[in-house]
């Protein structure tokens, strides 16, 4: 195990029958980063984030976790004292206050957080008398996120933990985990949805069909795969005009949105393109440059599109 990471997985496959859903993974995690590990629902997210918190065995391979091998029974219980974990299915007493399961998890542990301090963190205080059925699914998440605190672990291993929350929503738990991480501690999470690591990862691995794609920061990998420049060109009244068209018969990939012109490029600039405009007379109540996303590579190292 070397000292340089926190978390070093290699070589992990995990089979179920004649079914490979883990093939040969490997990579390492510093101290102090939020890992994602993203993907579609059937790439194997899930299996592998049960084996690191130990429950499930991989079917060949090894992983250390702050040192200890998971494929021991006794270090994995020393790796339990040491995490937090959030399945996706998270369940908890219903009848229970939230205060109420705050300290029931907590009782599990030879140590605990302030609860009241957990709660102001997660923004729960003002419902730390509610009992846990009658919470909205929001809080009820906003609930699992905190009883993988309880025990100051070390890491949070925390599995789609914005699933089926709005947008505002997801950002509000997104800042809450780069707090987090900002105290010390690494946050691993597995996420289907492409905002998510690029908003908040240090460094993302693209899964598929139980196969690493490739691993970076979100920077990084955008860099590698796409360069490309996406113009979309609003036409008035969304009407394409023949001039439109002569104007872009010259550029590659052209695509049509419901009466938009969206140009893909990465050749052409804004500059060029407006040229290109006003030569042919085009005209168009508007031009949005779009940068290159996370989304674009994984489409280019998958060929499909997460769907959320």
């Amino acid at each position: 195990m070397s000292q340089e990471y926190i978390i070093e997985v290699k070589n992990i496959v995990k089979e179920y029958g004649s079914i490979e859903a883990l093939s040969e993974i490997s990579f390492n995690i510093s101290k102090g980063q939020i890992f994602s590990l993203l993907g579609s629902d059937s790439s194997g997210k899930t299996s592998l984030i049960e084996i690191l918190v130990g429950l499930r065995k991989p079917t060949s391979g090894e992983a250390f976790i702050l040192g200890y091998n998971i494929n021991s029974k006794f270090e994995m219980r020393e790796i339990k004292k040491r995490i937090g974990a959030l399945p996706q299915e998270f369940k908890t007493h219903d009848n229970l206050t939230v205060k109420e399961n705050i300290l029931f998890w907590g009782k599990m542990y030879d140590k605990m957080v302030d609860p009241i301090e957990l709660m102001k963190l997660m923004k729960l205080d003002d419902v730390a008398n509610i009992r846990y059925k009658k919470l909205s699914n929001t809080l009820k998440q906003k609930v699992g996120i905190a009883t993988t605190l309880v025990s100051d672990p070390e890491i949070i291993f925390l599995d789609q933990p914005t699933a089926g929350l709005d947008y505002y929503v997801k950002k509000e738990i997104w800042q809450v985990l780069m707090d987090i991480r900002d105290q010390g501690k690494t946050i691993f999470l597995t996420s289907n949805d492409v905002l998510e690591p690029q908003a908040i990862a240090d460094r993302v691995a693209i899964l598929h069909n139980g196969i690493i794609k490739d691993i970076g920061s979100p920077n990084e990998l955008i860099d590698r795969y796409s360069n490309e420049k996406k113009f979309i060109i609003r036409c008035p009244n969304k009407v394409i005009t023949q001039n439109a068209l002569n104007a872009l018969q010259e550029i590659k990939v052209v695509e049509f949105e419901t009466g938009d012109l969206v140009v893909s490029s990465d050749e052409i600039t804004l500059l060029e393109l407006l040229e290109k405009l006003e030569k042919f007379n085009v005209k168009y109540s508007d031009i949005i440059t779009q940068s290159p996303s996370l989304n674009d590579v994984f489409l280019i190292l998958t060929g499909e599109e997460l769907r959320k």
